[in-house]
């Protein structure tokens, strides 16, 4: 179960290595308050995989989550039928990675899961391209990586508050899963070919969170032409949906929201829909005095 959970931790991380801005003191943590709520609410973004040094979450955060009365994630990580419904749409569907790619391309594929992953890419070949490239991650850390969803997930659970998603499992899926699985096959090939540059990119990303430098992160993501075309599906649409959902449940209780930090900032961000709604939201300071 702990598995299947931090991969879909590295699943959301696909839909979060890129975007943000909002000219606030630079914060992973909002409050949003105003239009009539009783009690602040909060926003917290996330990095969806994290060694475990960057992996302290800020006490003060840790402060809000306690004192609200649920907390929401992009899914509910703790739900087994949405860990069942994760775990049927990972295969395709009468064909393999054999089929989306050249014999060449598969060779060179084969041998990076052998030698950088340690797995024969022949056992996984059935599973979706983006599947395969949720397994990269870790490598690119270098650490066996652990979860903010996990922690949050874990203190929601001492503290018996509800843990909700903002949207299932399968929709989540379904927009990863959009280009098709050809698409993501040569994405795929292009991010192992040119690993040396796709590390450097990612390492840039992580660090970038590291300074919660939201302003600087949505502008690399505005800039990447591989995820460019992809930003109004992957990021735009989903925060436009999840709206409703948040505005309904900070008035049926103070609550927690935890989602990969790219969703927070720019002009179609959570922050700026939620502005546009007539909620204040302000950042909260995180860092030690």
């Amino acid at each position: 179960m702990k598995y299947f959970k931090q991969l879909g931790a590295g699943l959301l991380l696909l839909l979060s290595s890129h975007a943000f801005s909002q000219k606030n003191t630079p914060s992973l943590l909002y409050e949003v308050s105003g239009k009539g709520l009783t009690k602040p609410s909060y926003l917290y973004g996330t990095f969806h995989l994290l060694c475990q040094k960057d992996l302290q979450i800020s006490p003060v955060a840790l402060e809000k989550l306690k004192g609200t009365e649920q907390l929401y994630l992009e899914i509910d990580m703790d739900d087994p039928k949405e860990l069942s419904s994760m775990m049927s749409s990972m295969y395709l569907k009468g064909q393999t990675l054999k089929d989306l790619v050249s014999e060449a391309d598969y060779d060179y594929l084969n041998q990076f899961f052998k030698d950088s992953l340690k797995t024969n890419l022949e056992m996984v070949k059935q599973m979706k391209p983006f599947m395969l490239m949720s397994m990269i991650y870790p490598k690119m850390l270098g650490c066996t990586p652990g979860s903010p969803e996990m922690v949050f997930m874990q203190k929601a659970t001492t503290d018996k508050k509800p843990v909700l998603g903002l949207e299932k499992a399968a929709d989540q899926f379904a927009v990863i899963d959009k280009p098709g699985p050809k698409k993501g096959a040569e994405q795929l090939v292009k991010y192992v070919r040119e690993y040396g540059h796709s590390q450097e990119e990612f390492n840039t990303m992580l660090e970038l969170y590291r300074k919660q430098d939201i302003e600087a992160l949505y502008e690399a993501s505005e800039k990447d032409p591989d995820f460019k075309d992809q930003l109004q599906d992957l990021l735009w649409q989903r925060n436009s949906n999840w709206i409703p959902v948040i505005t309904k449940s900070i008035h049926e209780k103070p609550s927690f929201i935890a989602v990969g930090a790219a969703h927070l900032g720019g002009p179609k961000g959570v922050l700026a829909l939620l502005k546009e709604q007539g909620y204040t939201v302000k950042s909260v300071n995180t860092r030690a005095n």
